[in-house]
């Protein structure tokens, strides 16, 4: 059987960057080798994107974008050409893709944002596409979505920069403490903060 080329993204702009690469190393360790070529797929804190072949102990020590492994590297929107594009210095080379594995957590990778593009493309996905993604991102939009259908969701209050402390306050003296304060659009574990008492709201906030 040919073996498939899985492109297996990682690192990204956002504040998940080193979660991602310690999931992405998972990922790319436990893919059979006897029935997948890995792709890895690198992209810096500052949005550059690289091929990047080297060794997963460079990724986790975040030390893969330096080490020289690294070639520079753009996803062709040219749907039905599948290609991650090289950019060497004796020009450009292509490395066909079967399937994408996004492995980036947070902004900019698991909110649709590169599933966009993946399906601009034509590439395959192993996982969820653009829509699923944006909406389960954002936990408010998820839990209006699915309370429509009749799933009960914890109460929640959103908040931004303009919202009063008056009415965090009386929003979590209805609901009772202690109360959990976390990013909107983060992922499950990221910025969370158990609040026991008044006194602890504004702070977690």
């Amino acid at each position: 059987m040919e073996k498939l080329n899985v492109a297996v993204f990682f690192g990204g702009c956002s504040p998940e960057y080193s979660v991602s690469l310690s999931s992405a190393s998972g990922v790319i360790l436990n893919l059979d080798p006897e029935k997948y070529n890995v792709l890895p797929v690198g992209i810096t804190q500052q949005g550059t994107w690289y091929y990047y072949p080297g060794s997963v102990e460079k990724m986790l020590d975040d030390t893969w974008h330096s080490s020289g492994d690294c070639t520079p590297a753009v996803l062709s929107p040219n749907r039905g050409e599948n290609s991650l594009l090289l950019l060497e210095r004796q020009g450009i080379s292509r490395l066909h893709i079967d399937v994408a594995f996004p492995v980036l957590h947070g902004q900019n990778g698991e909110d649709g944002t590169l599933q966009g593009l993946l399906e601009l493309s034509g590439i395959p996905i192993a996982g969820c596409g653009t829509l699923a993604s944006a909406l389960g991102m954002d936990k408010d939009r998820a839990h209006r979505l699915v309370s429509l259908e009749g799933v009960r969701v914890p109460m929640h209050l959103v908040m931004d920069p303009d919202t009063a402390a008056e009415e965090m306050e009386r929003f979590a003296e209805k609901i009772g403490y202690p109360v959990y304060v976390k990013p909107v659009k983060a992922g499950s574990s990221y910025g969370v903060t158990k609040v026991s008492g008044r006194e602890q709201l504004a702070p977690a906030v």
